[in-house]
């Protein structure tokens, strides 16, 4: 009885390690949310990222084995690149429309949009991924009020947290 409990404790660690969790299928993805996909793939294998939007996604990355792909892995690319290519997208990543600029006044609202499931939104406390995370809002979080922008980045102000988030992930009402 007792090695039958270990072995489905086993059974169950082994499904779980090996099982592939995917939030919705790809045909119902984003440009954005396939162009994530399809680059968390090679983050996760250390690929050397050099452009914006990718180093401030996933930072340098840059370790062995440098990007190097398993055949799943691979193959998981090729079904990604096929849906992007179905939907017209643009390199797989639409680029957000631009932050509207509020000056210092601090007159507008926003709702955080484009995380994908799970992930979340850092608050960090100056306008650039090199300053530290001091929070986080997450998909659909809403009220946020924005107090200014300076380029991509915005102030905001939500509840009891003050600090800088990335625009681009921020629907202004």
């Amino acid at each position: 009885m007792k090695r039958a409990i270990v072995l489905g404790i086993f059974a169950g660690f082994l499904l779980l390690g090996t099982s592939k969790v995917e939030a919705r299928p790809y045909s119902r993805m984003s440009c954005y949310e396939l162009w994530y996909a399809r680059n968390a793939i090679f983050a996760r294998e250390g690929y050397c990222f050099t452009t914006r939007r990718a180093l401030e996604t996933f930072g340098r990355r840059c370790y062995p084995p440098y990007g190097r792909l398993t055949r799943w892995e691979a193959d998981e690319v090729d079904r990604i690149k096929y849906w992007e290519r179905r939907k017209s997208c643009s390199g797989g990543y639409v680029p957000p429309a631009p932050a509207p600029s509020y000056g210092n006044s601090g007159s507008g609202y926003a709702q955080v949009v484009g995380i994908r499931p799970g992930g979340f939104l850092a608050v960090r406390t100056g306008p650039g991924t090199g300053y530290a995370q001091i929070g986080s809002l997450y998909p659909g979080d809403s009220g946020i009020r924005v107090l200014r922008c300076r380029g991509r980045w915005c102030r905001i102000r939500y509840g009891n947290l003050t600090g800088w988030v990335y625009s681009g992930y921020l629907r202004f009402y």
